[in-house]
């Protein structure tokens, strides 16, 4: 059974690990590293079953009650933001420590490996050390902040951004109108899980809307908006920031090249007109750091807190 099928894009990190395994060339510890969304999550477990079904048949049933006794899967606590060392000595380091029940192989994934607190990696880096001769770590990373020590102790299986066509075929399998498709695909800017949020999102045009006003709004100097940014994009102040990236560098391109942005949109040729004369190093830093910024909706922390920050950053990098 081939667990890898219907992953989209990332065939040379699926190619690396097919080989690995006819070879039976596998690593104690894999670090998945790549931007969100781009299908790190799915590889690491078509690659964790196929090892455990490579000497259980059976897995299959396991699998899909998400119950397989030798699959072990840790990640961020919704009322934590971070993963803490509890989980890792607690929990990961005694389920290595028993042998594999029907496989020979026991895998354990470490989701988000980028949120693990620095007791947690320290924890984390004694196992990768001495790891038990049946055990595979597969550690799934967003940035490369983990600890030297530990990228040095895994073999690094890099991501990349999905091509726009493969995401667009992408939604079209999944049912959604060619162009709403094509328009999601654009703003995921490659990455499938974002692109498909968009394109399941109802109420996408006004979330646009409100983003574009927000702009407009902190552009032309109305100091207020960055307050009101909390209220406005509440619904899914994930998504609306990252239109609010997408919708920025669009214009900056419109603008530098002097033609029509990526993105097919009456505002962006006239956002590019707002952004005339300001400074865009400013405005390419700010980018970064809100990217940044918005990396924190994912920990748990006060989403109130995070807007303002941002505001303040787009504040800052429009005047």
């Amino acid at each position: 059974m081939d667990y890898f099928a219907g992953i989209v894009g990332q065939e040379r990190a699926i190619d690396l690990l097919k080989k690995s395994m006819d070879n039976a060339n596998i690593s104690h510890a894999y670090l998945f590293s790549g931007p969100a969304g781009v299908g790190k999550m799915q590889v690491a477990m078509a690659f964790a079953h196929s090892l455990i079904h490579l000497q259980d048949k059976q897995a299959g049933v396991y699998f899909s009650e998400n119950m397989h006794p030798d699959l072990f899967i840790i990640e961020k606590l919704e009322d934590r933001s971070l993963i803490s060392k509890e989980q890792i000595s607690r929990e990961l380091e005694p389920w290595l420590a028993l042998k594999p029940y029907r496989a020979q192989r026991r895998v354990a994934i470490i989701r988000d490996a980028q949120l693990m607190s620095l007791e947690a990696a320290n924890a984390l880096l004694k196992t990768l050390e001495e790891p038990p001769g049946y055990a595979l770590i597969i550690l799934i990373s967003d940035d490369d902040n983990l600890l030297e020590t530990i990228i040095s102790r895994c073999q690094v299986v890099r991501f990349f951004p999905l091509p726009e066509k493969d995401i667009t075929e992408y939604l079209l399998a999944q049912g959604i109108d060619r162009e709403k498709a094509s328009w999601a695909a654009q703003l995921g800017q490659g990455s499938v899980s974002r692109a498909l949020r968009f394109a399941q999102e109802e109420g996408l045009e006004q979330i646009w809307d409100t983003v574009v006003a927000i702009i407009t709004d902190l552009a032309m100097g109305r100091r207020a908006a960055i307050f009101e940014i909390s209220e406005k994009i509440q619904v899914a102040p994930d998504l609306s920031i990252k239109l609010v990236e997408t919708i920025l560098r669009d214009a900056l391109v419109a603008g530098k090249s002097r033609q029509q942005g990526i993105l097919i949109a009456p505002e962006v040729p006239e956002l590019q007109k707002l952004l005339q004369g300001k400074d865009q190093g400013k405005i390419m830093q700010a980018l970064v750091e809100i990217d940044k910024l918005r990396a924190y909706y994912r920990r748990n922390i006060n989403s109130v807190l995070i807007n303002t920050s941002i505001g303040y950053q787009l504040w800052e990098a429009l005047q």
